[in-house]
């Protein structure tokens, strides 16, 4: 294989990386330079997402319109390379590298078109307009590059069908026996494969670049934990892309405007004004509105306000459901931003929406979201010979195997409360020793940092921290998904390691080591929510479908989104206490989905979605409204 590129390519080739060099630490200057040391990487992950298109492939006919298109550039360029070395390959090997170079290439022309096509069918004004050089550019390298090989078959008139290039012999059927036109397709091909290269950081295609870097700098650890903001340098927030993190930043710069965000977003489908894609799309827009003005000045006085673009309606909007999270392909975030937004607008401006307020000075004054006082908080447990730290005299009765957490909702909400009983009936049934904190236990602090208010957040988390030390906690089980995500992923930035299980997990242990039977039927089919903060922020998917199967003569019967792909009750971010004033509401969107399942009990492992799945029910006004009730409510029913 002889080398076929010359002393004035190489220099064009050179300049071309030169252009593209230059745009990107140009572009990217803002995020890198505030990038600290030393953060590693993830090559598992980024040789998972690149080569073998995780996440991409979950959208079939799109990921292997992407996949062609990827391994069609990438193969002909590996040969390129190796040719530049004049190693020579015997015949046959050369020949099926031939084969495997022109199949290459009908898998870049095919998913080029297919993208194109889908591109330009979609319903949005950005799409088309960031794509369309791009793919015209990947087009005329494809097209040009088969009619070269096609012209140089024509010369050569080489006689039968060559199985080495059969799309260069198609292409051989109407390219002339032209030396100069095969020479005229090589030189465009080549001028363009360079424009392509020189124009990534300005078009669409820089995402080839960002996309996997974004990827390989994914968050490590717990994916559903929140940045720490440091409230003792005065951080309150993003109020400019300033005050964004350096990932943040490369986040914008990887999206590709997929949309899988927004067709996953309970918010959108709900006809709420948020769109996680508009969101990302707008950070990218004023970052590239400060490479223009070039470096912001230190106060940010200069820049645009994030909340110019972003509006409080799509701010509050959102449930912190995290499916747009789930959903990228390409490891972005957008929920991080929203929340960061909010804690600028709480501590920085102190705008809150009104009907949040009463909920967070209740927070602040009692220490629960109902304002009901420590003193009633172990009200749900009188006369139920439940122990609780710090009130008994007796040593023995602080040796126990578990703290049950069991929170706001769990303390003080009348349907609630029936679950805690439930889940104490439970343990006691399987000798568990277990505790609760009672009047010294107080809220994990979860509604508050997801409304913004980070001050409060700690605050709340320090009280607890204190008690779980004081009491020489080792393990909790807790009945709430938020109070799970918030001991078992938040806490330790606090200094608080602790091992942390949900109710559902523990329950399932007790019943596969036969240590509590499930006796009685409760209902003949039973379907499943998936709560957002026990799946997609915990991973914990199966323990309540086993459950479920445990209870004798019950069918589960799955609805259509479920599990990574569940649609949020509505109640997450702090919208519990929020007013659904526009489109439809999000609880009634998924009770219409739940009742197509004609189950006749509804099971979830969440006091949220217990709330919200009962008033979603009832409002359907259904002939026969199947009834809502938490798995814990099923086993202990079960049990008898």
């Amino acid at each position: 294989m002889k080398a076929l590129l010359t002393s004035f390519d190489l220099l064009v080739i050179a300049l071309a990386f030169l252009i593209m060099g230059l745009g990107l630490a140009r572009r990217w200057a803002l995020w890198r330079e505030n990038k600290p040391a030393g953060i590693a990487g993830n090559w598992q992950g980024l040789m998972a997402s690149v080569l073998a298109h995780r996440g991409i492939l979950d959208r079939p006919a799109v990921g292997l319109g992407h996949l062609g298109a990827f391994w069609g550039v990438v193969i002909p360029l590996l040969v390129i390379i190796v040719a530049q070395f004049g190693f020579i390959i015997p015949q046959a090997p050369a020949r099926l590298l031939s084969l495997i170079q022109d199949l290459a290439g009908a898998a870049l022309l095919i998913g080029t078109v297919y993208l194109l096509v889908r591109r330009l069918g979609r319903e949005e004004t950005e799409g088309p307009a960031r794509t369309l050089l791009p793919i015209i550019l990947l087009l005329v390298i494809v097209i040009s590059g088969y009619l070269a090989a096609g012209a140089r078959m024509s010369i050569l008139e080489t006689g039968g069908f060559p199985w080495s290039s059969p799309f260069g012999w198609l292409f051989s059927l109407i390219a002339p026996a032209s030396p100069v036109f095969m020479q005229m397709m090589i030189r465009l091909h080549f001028l363009a494969v360079l424009l392509l290269i020189a124009a990534i950081p300005y078009t669409f295609m820089r995402h080839a670049v960002a996309s996997p870097l974004n990827v390989f700098y994914r968050k490590q650890g717990p994916r559903a934990a929140l940045t720490q903001p440091a409230l003792e340098r005065g951080a309150v927030g993003a109020r400019t892309v300033k005050d964004l993190s350096w990932k943040q930043m490369l986040d914008a710069e990887a999206c590709v405007a997929c949309g899988r965000c927004d067709e996953n977003c309970p918010a959108t489908i709900s006809g709420k004004p948020l769109s996680p894609r508009k969101v990302i799309r707008t950070i990218r827009e004023q970052l590239e509105t400060v490479q223009t003005q070039g470096k912001p000045s230190g106060n940010g006085a200069a820049l645009p306000l994030l909340e110019n673009d972003v509006t409080a309606d799509e701010m509050w909007a959102c449930t912190s459901c995290m499916a747009c999270v789930e959903h990228c392909p390409v490891a972005i975030e957008p929920l991080d931003k929203i929340i960061d937004m909010r804690r600028y607008q709480v501590m920085g401006k102190a705008h809150l929406p009104s009907e949040a307020r009463p909920m967070l000075r209740d927070l602040e004054i009692y220490g629960d979201v109902q304002g009901k006082g420590a003193a009633y908080r172990a009200d749900w447990a009188m006369h139920r010979d439940i122990p609780e730290l710090g009130r008994s005299a007796n040593p023995e009765a602080a040796d126990v195997d578990v703290l049950l957490y069991v929170g706001c909702s769990g303390a003080f909400h009348p349907r609630n409360q029936e679950t805690s009983r439930a889940m104490a009936k439970i343990l006691k049934a399987a000798g568990i020793r277990f505790a609760i904190l009672g009047s010294e236990e107080c809220c994990c602090g979860d509604p508050a940092r997801r409304l913004g208010d980070e001050a409060l957040f700690r605050r709340l988390a320090r009280q607890n921290i204190i008690k779980f030390e004081q009491h020489q906690v080792k393990k909790i089980v807790t009945l709430c998904p938020h109070c799970l995500n918030t001991l078992k992923n938040e806490y330790p930035e606090l200094g608080c390691q602790l091992e942390v299980v949900h109710a559902t997990e523990m329950v399932t242990e007790l019943i596969r080591d036969k240590r509590i039977t499930l006796k009685y039927p409760v209902a003949d089919k039973i379907t499943l929510h998936d709560a957002c903060y026990l799946g997609r922020y915990n991973q914990v998917y199966q323990p309540p479908r086993d459950i479920c199967r445990a209870v004798p003569g019950a069918a589960l019967e799955e609805t259509e989104r479920n599990q990574e792909k569940g649609f949020c009750c509505g109640g997450g971010g702090g919208r519990m206490w929020l007013h659904e004033n526009i489109g439809e509401n999000i609880n009634v969107v998924r009770a219409q989905e739940i009742a197509a399942t004609e189950a006749d009990l509804i099971g979830t492992a969440c006091p949220y979605c217990l709330v919200m799945l009962d008033d979603g029910v009832k409002s359907l006004e259904m002939e026969k409204t199947p009834k809502v009730a938490d798995v814990i409510d099923i086993v202990a029913d079960a049990l008898g």
